[in-house]
């Protein structure tokens, strides 16, 4: 019944229009008051102040800025113009080029939003020029750039790493087969829809000078994935130094290189990222002492005891939490779901045996697809705006898109050799 009370306040308040930060917050202090008395209260201050202080969760503004930055810096256009010379002369080619390009961000930004939002224009803008609907295009721009986290880096792995005290090394590396995956699955459905609406063919290749002017302008941008893990997976920096070397070249890229930079763009670059920076972070710093509670309530024991009531296959536990969390992700923000999840969740995995990196790597992803399901998903309203479609157009169009993405979750769950292979074979971390 607590459990019950408990999901049904915070959904009902999130639903009704207040932060998920406070809902958290004010739900931790009420069960705080109710179960232990005033006197405990204290504890919820010192919680959030704990929460923030973590040494992974410095990546968190540095992988914002540097998205920012690259968006505003011309690194975008240049990384689409060289997803377009690879994968554009094929029939629906700029849906591939879509998809292809936010493979190549997803390498650089670590955020969906920062694809959907700093791409996204870009490839609409491009994928109406040449004949395409404007629904077509931004239904690819939205579900494409859900593979912007699973792809290292990523904002919320760092984020689960923090959590989960796992390797975020470990789970950049268990995220890159899944995020490729993702990529062609999500290509072998275009290809379908553009054989099917007869979508345009692209003109030939560019002429050799043309086509080797456009990979050497986008060379330096291509350049950050390689420098930046590889300097983690080298041992050279940490994730969070890697966060800082991410930011300081794109700026310098932008800034000395590319020339699209200003000095004057700084401020709202600035302004932007500690905003971003902050919702994240407020929404840490809440969710602490409510996974606190959840804890001293034993409620993590009871959904273990009530899973195991329904079946004691692992198999069929793992489909039930997968149908949660997408359910959760239709209504609730992504770094929401995954604090929340996380101290009710991980005690289940670890008694099933599952590996908390590959459990990283499927709770990630169903936070990913949850960001374009309606009625809450945030990347449709980003691409909305952006590519000035209305949103019930996208929802109508993006559903096998999604059906495909669900596959590849399923996929990834019950092979748990696709997220954890790389890992092991590179001896990166301690993967249990």
């Amino acid at each position: 019944m607590l459990i019950a009370g408990v999901l049904l306040a915070v959904c009902v308040l999130i639903l009704y229009g207040l932060p998920v930060a406070v809902t958290l917050g004010a739900v931790a202090a009420v069960l705080m008051w109710a179960t232990t008395g005033p006197d405990l209260l204290v504890i919820l201050i010192q919680r959030m102040y704990a929460a923030t202080t973590s040494f992974p969760l410095l990546a968190v503004p540095f992988f914002v800025l540097a998205g920012n930055l690259m968006n505003t810096g011309g690194m975008t256009e240049r990384i689409f113009a060289v997803a377009h010379l690879m994968v554009g002369r094929i029939r629906g080619g700029l849906g591939h080029v879509n998809v292809l390009a936010s493979m190549l961000f997803a390498g650089m930004s670590g955020s969906a939003v920062a694809d959907a939002a700093g791409l996204g224009v870009v490839e609409v803008r491009a994928m109406t020029k040449a004949g395409y609907s404007a629904r077509f295009a931004a239904t690819i721009t939205a579900v494409s750039s859900t593979i912007g986290p699973i792809i290292p880096p990523s904002i919320p792995f760092v984020i689960y790493g923090s959590l989960a005290n796992v390797s975020v090394g470990a789970l950049f590396l268990a995220g890159l087969v899944p995020g490729i995956l993702m990529g062609v699955a999500l290509m072998a459905i275009i290809a379908v829809v553009a054989r099917r609406r007869n979508l345009p063919v692209a003109e030939g290749r560019p002429p050799l000078p043309e086509s080797w002017a456009i990979l050497r302008a986008a060379l330096p941008a291509l350049a950050m994935p390689p420098l930046v893990l590889g300097g983690i997976f080298g041992g050279i920096v940490t994730p969070t130094e890697a966060a800082v070397v991410a930011a300081g070249y794109a700026f310098l890229l932008g800034f000395l290189f590319y020339r699209e930079l200003k000095l004057s763009d700084l401020p709202e670059i600035l302004w932007q990222s500690g905003r971003q920076t902050a919702q994240v972070m407020l929404i840490i710093a809440a969710a602490a002492p409510f996974g606190w509670v959840l804890i001293q309530q034993e409620i993590p024991n009871a959904v273990m005891a009530a899973l195991f009531a329904l079946s004691t296959e692992p198999w069929v536990i793992l489909l039930i939490i997968n149908v949660v969390l997408l359910v959760l992700g239709m209504f609730i923000e992504g770094i929401a779901i995954l604090i929340i999840a996380f101290p009710v969740l991980l005690p289940v995995m670890t008694q099933l045996g599952v590996d908390p990196v590959h459990f990283g790597v499927v709770v990630v992803l169903n936070i990913m697809i949850g960001l374009v399901t309606p009625p809450v998903g945030m990347c449709l309203y980003v691409v909305s705006e952006v590519g000035k479609v209305p949103i019930n157009e996208i929802i109508a169009e993006m559903w096998p898109y999604v059906l495909a993405l669900i596959g590849v979750l399923l996929l990834v769950t019950y092979i748990p050799a696709l997220s954890l292979w790389l890992p092991q074979t590179l001896g990166y971390g301690l993967v249990r």
